[in-house]
């Protein structure tokens, strides 16, 4: 449990922003609704709109400094209306979620250390509570911690352990 309570959250200090449309309409014009960007606060940029295009939305991550502010709707707004075009300048909503904010884990503890000082630590690697809980995060990777790849490869280790475990371990005491 210490280990766990010492290993930053991966993205702790990214703002992860969620901008959504009445409708997908970079689509309408041939855009996928992923970019990446050196200008504006958003570095990706990714169309994340649900089923049937249902709710149109593009997400986004926005890395920041120690003591650099949240980016503001009109900064969100301007950078996705220069990529997409100007139907970008009327999101029905923009959602900014600031991790820095949230404890534990947040900037105080990501900006301390690297997130490779703890990710993937051997003891993720092996269930802990008498076999009962299995670490599955991105964060429990030593493969491409903080990344997609990583999640699939800590997700398929869990899966793999519970499903070689014998079916009894809720008897465990």
């Amino acid at each position: 449990m210490a280990l766990a309570a010492a290993t930053p959250v991966w993205m702790g200090n990214i703002v992860k922003v969620v901008a959504v449309y009445r409708h997908a309409f970079w689509r309408e014009v041939g855009l996928s609704g992923s970019a990446i960007s050196h200008v504006g606060p958003l570095r990706e940029i990714h169309d994340m709109s649900g089923v049937d295009l249902d709710p149109a939305a593009l997400f986004g991550f926005a890395p920041l400094s120690p003591g650099v502010p949240a980016p503001t709707h009109h900064d969100i707004v301007a950078q996705l209306t220069e990529i997409f075009g100007p139907q970008a300048s009327a999101p029905a909503e923009v959602l900014i979620k600031d991790w820095r904010t949230d404890a534990p884990g947040g900037a105080a503890q990501a900006l301390q250390r690297s997130p490779m000082d703890t990710s993937g630590h051997r003891h993720y690697q092996q269930p802990a509570g008498d076999g009962r809980l299995h670490w599955a995060s991105t964060e429990t990777a030593p493969h491409s911690p903080g990344h997609i790849e990583g999640t699939i490869r800590a997700a398929e280790r869990a899966v793999a352990a519970v499903m070689s475990s014998p079916t009894d371990f809720l008897s465990r005491t």
